[in-house]
């Protein structure tokens, strides 16, 4: 039996046709094609009728994550960009396929420097925000890891700042180590680079 590829659609969801039109042709490609839940910017107005504001962002911030959970589940995405549109929330899709390696199609042609590019940048803006975080919570006493801070769990234990030797991660002392080269680590290698990439897009998420 011929094994079939899954590729997980990503865009706009203001682009309901494009969307239902390369299901289509992907489809009779020979790929298993993931789609978005709901287009919640053409045609599924009624999802958000009645929400507060706390909740209508909590919502989407699901939605966001489940649709990197697909990308996870997929051997590539396929972008939807008519006209080369792509909104932050697309870029940040495109950017963690990237860094989980993933293959990337896509309607209208996309800059491989520009992807490349960018994520350098999502990553050295992490990497800047999990060295803070980690600071004030060694700084505020928080020894105990609170839930709120994102972080990778590894060896049964929550880790703020990957960046950082595992060794050097709870001697108080965040500073000192996270720029010495003797203790600074390659996380995509330690880690993993799904672990790496989702726990990059948690970092930046909660920064608003």
């Amino acid at each position: 039996m011929k094994k079939c590829p899954i590729i997980t659609l990503c865009g706009s969801t203001r682009f309901k046709s494009e969307f239902e039109k390369a299901q289509k042709e992907l489809t009779l490609k020979g790929y298993i094609v993931i789609s978005v839940g709901l287009f919640g910017h053409s045609g599924d107005d009624e999802v958000w009728e009645g929400m507060s504001e706390d909740t209508l962002t909590e919502t989407k911030q699901m939605l966001d994550d489940m649709h990197k959970r697909k990308i996870d589940l997929a051997e590539a995405i396929y972008v939807v960009n008519p006209g080369g549109y792509i909104g932050s929330s697309t870029w940040s899709e495109i950017c963690y396929a990237w860094m989980t390696e993933k293959d990337i199609l896509s309607l209208d042609p996309i800059d491989e420097d520009e992807i490349a590019e960018r994520v350098d940048r999502r990553i050295e803006r992490a990497e800047l925000l999990a060295w803070q975080n980690w600071d004030t919570a060694v700084h505020q006493g928080m020894q105990t890891n609170p839930d709120h801070i994102p972080s990778i769990t590894y060896k049964r234990e929550k880790l703020f700042d990957p960046w950082f030797a595992y060794d050097e991660q709870y001697n108080g002392e965040p500073l000192s180590g996270h720029g010495n080269g003797n203790e600074r680590i390659s996380p995509f290698e330690k880690y993993g680079n799904q672990k790496m990439a989702a726990f990059i897009e948690e970092v930046l998420a909660s920064e608003g």
